[in-house]
């Protein structure tokens, strides 16, 4: 079983994205905003962060490059860009800023758990994906 972050302020992209993540076995950590989100991933230190750029108090993009920043665990965590924003600017941005990939709202729950598996085997245990 696998940590993964998810960081959503939406209850309903939250829930699904919850949902998503227990299907596959892995242990959801949840947070809604991303100066929240900074502590968190520096404490737990998931195998995988399901980021939403449009968050409140420190955004997406912001997050990532902090995070990325830290020790060198944290530039191996995969960290996927779930965003309504889905133009190709906003792709870029979020793959320059340091996401490691970018899953547009909305999406199909199989879409998800795609990109979960292309990141991380879906019988991970902690630590795997590093």
């Amino acid at each position: 079983m696998a940590r993964v972050l998810i960081v959503e302020d939406d209850p309903a992209s939250m829930d699904l994205a919850l949902r998503i993540v227990r299907l596959e076995k892995h242990e959801p950590i949840t947070t809604a905003d991303g100066e929240t989100a900074l502590a968190v991933a520096r404490a737990v230190q998931p195998d995988l962060i399901l980021l939403d750029l449009h968050i409140p108090k420190l955004d997406g993009w912001g997050f990532v490059k902090k995070f990325r920043e830290g020790d060198e665990w944290a530039r191996k965590v995969p960290v996927i860009a779930v965003s309504a924003s889905a133009t190709p600017p906003e792709r870029e941005r979020a793959l320059r800023a340091g996401c490691d990939d970018f899953l547009p709202k909305p999406y199909y729950p199989e879409q998800m758990r795609e990109m979960i598996h292309k990141h991380l085997p879906p019988h991970a245990t902690r630590g795997t994906a590093r």
